[in-house]
């Protein structure tokens, strides 16, 4: 009889120690599924500001001409100010300059395919920033203790100046880091087409493609689209899908 007792016992202490077990890896699993999720809407939420930001950077190239820049080399640093007479555009240089220093905190790179561009972010605690509105734009004050990172924004403040200038077509262009010799290349293409536009690298816009060489090839925006037609052996290697 004792034996019996002692096997009920020893019964129901295994099974309570596998319902504890069952439950505890349940809220593992759950734990791990919520850390997954919210990686996944981090991830999401990046991609959309990602998008975001670029389409507030094509609308300046389309309206390029509206906007006035001017540069000043300061020690340590670079002084800058942009402004425009429109009101719309004098928001959207306002908004997209404090998105563009949000990520350069934040480290959330873009145009990383452009030597200058990777390696200011690769630099980013060494920069400090002062911004101010001005009756028009903004101006903005960049400055750092590095002599190398110093090279670095007033080589960005001349090739924001570029785009500026340009509009669209000088996206397309790498900016050499300073003081490097510029080597001309025979491809430029960056992205697949596909998932990336072949120009820029930048996530495409399915509303925007085009047929070459036979097959279906996206771009992030219309201008890219047109370079790319213009000399397609520049962008796409001939096994491009």
């Amino acid at each position: 009889m004792l034996h019996k007792k002692s096997t009920l016992v020893f019964c129901i202490f295994v099974l309570c120690c596998a319902v504890l077990s069952v439950l505890a890896q349940e809220q593992h699993q759950g734990h791990e599924k919520s850390g997954d999720d919210k990686n996944k809407m981090g991830m999401m939420r990046q991609g959309e500001g990602h998008m975001q930001d670029m389409q507030m950077i094509h609308a300046l190239f389309a309206d390029h001409q509206k906007i006035s820049r001017t540069i000043k080399k300061i020690d340590k640093g670079v002084e800058t100010i942009t402004e425009s007479d429109d009101p719309k555009v004098q928001a959207m240089i306002r908004e997209h300059v404090a998105a563009m220093y949000k990520r350069l905190t934040e480290k959330q790179p873009i145009r990383m395919w452009d030597p200058l561009f990777a390696e200011l972010f690769k630099h980013a605690e060494k920069i400090k920033v002062e911004m101010s509105n001005t009756a028009k734009g903004i101006k903005v004050i960049e400055t750092s203790d590095d002599p190398w990172v110093v090279k670095l924004v007033q080589a960005h403040a001349e090739g924001v100046s570029e785009f500026v200038k340009e509009g669209m077509p000088s996206m397309h262009k790498e900016h050499p880091l300073p003081d490097a010799k510029t080597e001309v290349k025979s491809f430029l293409g960056k992205g697949d087409g596909i998932t990336t536009c072949p120009v820029t690298g930048e996530p495409v816009n399915q509303k925007v493609s085009a047929e070459i060489n036979g097959k279906t090839v996206y771009f992030c925006c219309e201008s890219c689209r047109d370079t790319v037609i213009k000399n397609p052996a520049l962008y796409l290697k001939p096994d491009n899908r």
